[in-house]
């Protein structure tokens, strides 16, 4: 399995709420640094957040427009879609990927908050 079509299970799982299949390709000290919110070192971090940011989240998908892999790295241009709180949102976002064999070890995700906020009503 190339390292893309590794991304591209994590997020299916992801987005059907398979939280353990999703994080089983990752690495045990995996490191998430979400820009422009905060970095999560350890699997179990990382699990903490997604139970967190999860939460009434439905239809949840992503489109994945551009991907270069390169080695071991791997980054895409994308769009994360879903609905949470009577609200439909739709971020754009890139993301690189590094990996330890098969599995994820690295991601560091580069979005507007500001952009998701407002689709959630939190903001003007």
């Amino acid at each position: 399995m190339s390292n893309f079509a590794v991304i591209q299970s994590f997020y299916k799982a992801w987005a059907v709420g398979d939280l353990d299949q999703s994080l089983a390709y990752c690495t045990d000290d995996l490191v998430w640094d979400n820009v422009p919110l905060k970095q999560f070192k350890g699997k179990e971090r990382v699990r903490g957040f997604l139970e967190k940011f999860g939460r009434g989240m439905s239809n949840v998908r992503y489109e994945i427009k551009q991907h270069l892999e390169v080695g071991d790295s791997v980054m895409i241009e994308a769009v994360e879609n879903y609905e949470k709180d009577g609200h439909s949102v739709a971020v754009p976002y890139m993301a690189c990927f590094s990996f330890k064999g098969q599995r994820i070890s690295e991601m560091r995700d580069y979005f507007d908050l500001g952009t998701v906020e407002r689709q959630l009503g939190l903001r003007d």
